[in-house]
């Protein structure tokens, strides 16, 4: 499982390698644009609030709670699969065996 799981991510980093090498090249008649200047966005308030407001802290709650779940079904899951992988895997040497 794990060459599996290394090979995919050589293949994707092979990919965003490939995609990253491009290379540009400039003409020699094309106009040369300027550099415009940019307004600055202003900092964050002076008297900004210190704590998040009820309905912030409810809904990070909520979010934790999910993430927990979903980290607790992920291992169930992984714990499930190594179980069966490794029971196939002995079952097989048997059969050549």
């Amino acid at each position: 499982m794990s060459r599996l799981l290394l090979a995919c991510v050589f293949a994707l980093m092979s990919v965003l390698g490939i995609a990253g090498t491009a290379v540009a090249e400039e003409s020699a008649n094309a106009p040369v644009v300027a550099a415009v200047q940019t307004t600055v966005n202003p900092g964050p308030a002076v008297d900004s609030p210190q704590e998040p407001s009820p309905e912030q802290r409810q809904e990070t709650k909520q979010k934790l709670w999910m993430g927990g779940i979903a980290l607790v079904l992920f291992a169930i899951v992984y714990y499930r699969n190594k179980k069966r992988w490794a029971a196939w895997r002995k079952a097989r040497a048997a059969k050549k065996g």
